[in-house]
């Protein structure tokens, strides 16, 4: 293989062991994107599958203020129904956005299921619910106030009768949304990625304390990462920062590692 194409192969790899493990099932990526660009289709106080649970609702609301003790009533009920799962336990990928039929399918979901589940039920009752993200946690807003467990890092994007609105200034949540993702997704999916990358590193002869020394450093940043974005409101970032000095510093030894290979033994570049 020709030198100059060995980096951006190499990089394509990578890529595409990362898109592959975030999303072993392309398809649901497209489902997913065509539901975020219509928060508002999402909500369905019509579905058929939701009879019962309006049947065994209402009774519950009866002599309730409309205000907040009754969005605490729904917020329960529907944590009760739809008890808490990742999704990629769920649905095998790291995000995914599911229609109402889908969340009663499934029996159980993240925030963001429970959060559609709650909009159609409250639309259901009268009330005017849209949903809202911060970029980690998805809550329902009603012209009642908030519910499910509204998030504390401000709106970054939520559902209206014009479409959805995206608050830009609102961007400076994806760093921490990224770092609680790493902090909560599958550890041995993350080995994966540092396994091929290591991979890639290795040559027909090879430093091997170095290499083994890149890897020890790589796990150890990506395990330190992981606990420091473990809160996503309040991540620990002195450890972000020393994790990801531990991961470019392992990055640097693998370069090394390859020039010191490919200059001791020129003819394996040939």
């Amino acid at each position: 293989m020709r030198p100059r194409w060995r980096r951006p192969i190499k990089a394509a790899i990578v890529a595409l062991t990362v898109f592959l493990i975030c999303w072993p099932y392309p398809s649901r990526l497209i489902l997913h994107l065509r539901h975020c660009r219509d928060l508002n289709a999402l909500i369905e106080p019509d579905a058929p599958g939701l009879s019962p649970y309006f049947d065994e609702l209402r009774p519950k609301l009866v002599d309730v203020d409309a205000g907040q003790d009754a969005l605490k009533i729904v917020e329960k009920f529907v944590y009760q129904k739809v008890p808490y799962a990742w999704d990629w336990d769920n649905w095998g990928v790291v995000d995914y956005l599911p229609t109402v039929d889908e969340v009663l399918t499934a029996g159980r979901e993240d925030c963001d299921g429970r959060a559609v589940l709650a909009a159609s039920l409250l639309r259901g009752l009268g009330y005017q619910a849209d949903l809202v993200t911060d970029a980690v946690h998805m809550w329902v807003k009603t012209d009642r106030g908030e519910t499910m467990s509204p998030g504390a890092m401000g709106t970054f994007v939520e559902s209206s009768d014009a479409g959805v609105v995206i608050r830009w200034q609102a961007l400076t949540n994806i760093p921490k949304a990224f770092a609680y993702g790493i902090a909560v997704f599958p550890l041995i999916r993350e080995l994966i990625v540092v396994a091929v990358i290591w991979i890639l590193t290795l040559r027909r002869r090879i430093r091997w304390r170095v290499i083994g020394l890149a890897l020890l450093v790589f796990v150890d940043g990506l395990l330190i990462l992981r606990l420091a974005g473990s809160n996503p409101w309040n991540p620990n970032a002195a450890g972000q920062w020393f994790a990801t000095a531990n991961l470019l510093f392992a990055l640097f030894l693998l370069h090394r590692a390859g020039r010191g290979s490919s200059t001791t033994t020129p003819a394996a570049s040939a």
